[in-house]
């Protein structure tokens, strides 16, 4: 009889619920999600980034990193200012609220990020970041 723990689909998807949820409460108290945080942790205050960048970056669709951008634009975090050299692009910056932001938000992933690997050594952290890599890899493009 097939376990559903023996199923690595299964075991990624409920570490990915557990995980969403922990970075969730962690940055709760910034008001800023973590798919937020991913494009924030893309963007700086001197180097243009595009909205395509960003998706990329971030492996979302050009619209939801949209929608995402919007809101930390509202926010006052995220700056949009015409590429001049391509009036139907924007370049993305960090404001300077979004600098500071990203400043104190850094101190809080790496803390997270030590705690929910407390129980590997640095060669499993990264034995875990390869393998992780090579299941995405194959399924990448399904």
């Amino acid at each position: 009889m097939m376990k559903l723990t023996n199923l690595t689909g299964f075991l990624i998807h409920r570490t990915d619920v557990k995980l969403t949820n922990f970075f969730t409460k962690k940055l709760k108290p910034y008001n800023v999600t973590p798919e937020q945080w991913g494009i924030i942790s893309t963007l700086d205050e001197h180097r243009a980034t595009t909205q395509k960048e960003v998706a990329l970056a971030i492996d979302k669709d050009q619209t939801t990193v949209v929608r995402m951008i919007h809101s930390l634009e509202a926010k006052g975090i995220v700056k949009r200012i015409v590429n001049p050299h391509d009036k139907r692009s924007h370049d993305l910056f960090l404001s300077e609220k979004g600098v500071e932001l990203k400043k104190s938000l850094l101190v809080n992933v790496m803390e997270a990020h030590d705690y929910i690997t407390r129980s590997l050594t640095q060669d499993e952290v990264k034995q875990l970041h390869d393998l992780l890599g090579k299941v995405y890899s194959n399924v990448l493009d399904d």
